[in-house]
């Protein structure tokens, strides 16, 4: 059996009006596909650096240019991602392994191979560097960044991060620091997290609900009447302890509403938000003046949103 350690990179949509969402929710499209294969002895054997031009997410996300370099006019320069996962797959070949940093990769990969209606049953199994790291190095319960792992183990970052070749060669170096067949023999498959019910203290405003959707963000321009689409007035706003936002905000022809933005992780661990908007009514104000009780009682002035 051979080991495969890959690392990918990805372009994400330039604003949440060109997230796509079907036939998967699309946070992320490929553009790179790094990879550094071992024999089962872990002496490294090759490695593979595919470019990939995306379908959707065309042009750069300018944060995912910073961190990567990589330009708008260098993603033409890639294959198309079905004819890139199948040069992939060749070089991989049948008896091997995953092995990435986090559980993010396969994800991604998974969410890449949907998107364009690729079986994805035939991956190899996958095991995830940080848990085995964790185990054997840190004995802490955390994600470590690459370059911190690299800095914990002593290791020289001589390469540039965020490359999906440099990455996966990063990635192979902490390989060889640690005792891998015995954290492959002792490995214990994460078992996925339940989803948690709707958080108790909303429940009571599900009969009041508008209209709810998911943003990328907290942007300004975020909240909408859901019957116009003209931006709300916020009257008060909620500063909650859990980082969710509670306002009382308005529209001009179609009067005052209750929104509540909820912030939860997406699937490359970064934050969006779920807004819910609600009727204001005797039921909905009361909620919101009881939150503002046990809330810290800083509340913003009135501003356009």
């Amino acid at each position: 059996m051979n080991y495969i350690v890959l690392d990918l990179e990805w372009n994400q949509p330039t604003s949440r009006n060109k997230l796509i969402t079907d036939p998967v929710k699309l946070y992320g499209e490929i553009i790179q596909i790094g990879a550094v294969k071992f024999d089962r002895d872990f002496n490294m054997l090759c490695e593979i650096s595919i470019t990939v031009s995306p379908k959707y997410y065309t042009e750069m996300n300018q944060y995912v240019r910073a961190l990567t370099g990589i330009r708008t006019r260098d993603l033409k320069k890639g294959k198309p991602f079905p004819a890139a996962l199948e040069d992939f797959k060749e070089w991989y070949g049948e008896d091997c392994c995953f092995i990435t940093w986090g559980p993010d990769d396969m994800a991604m990969l998974i969410s890449n191979m949907k998107l364009h209606s690729i079986d994805d049953s035939d991956l190899p199994k996958c095991y995830n560097l940080q848990l085995i790291f964790n185990k054997q190095i840190t004995g802490e319960n955390r994600q470590w960044s690459l370059a911190s792992a690299m800095e914990k183990l002593d290791m020289p970052l001589d390469l540039a991060c965020h490359d999906a070749l440099n990455d996966a060669i990063y990635t192979a170096r902490i390989c060889s620091a640690l005792d891998m067949e015995k954290g492959i023999a002792e490995y214990v498959e994460p078992q996925p997290k339940e989803k948690k019910a709707p958080r108790a203290r909303y429940q009571g405003l599900k009969p009041h609900l508008i209209a709810a959707k998911e943003i990328s963000s907290e942007r300004k321009d975020s909240m909408r009447c859901p019957y116009c689409d003209l931006p709300l007035v916020t009257a008060r706003r909620l500063r909650m302890r859990n980082r969710d936002k509670v306002f009382l905000a308005s529209c001009p022809d179609h009067g005052s509403f209750l929104v509540i933005l909820t912030r939860k992780r997406n699937a490359e661990s970064s934050y969006i938000y779920e807004e819910n908007i609600y009727a204001l009514n005797e039921q909905t104000e009361g909620f919101f003046n009881k939150m503002s009780l046990k809330c810290s009682g800083r509340c913003s002035g009135k501003k356009t949103i």
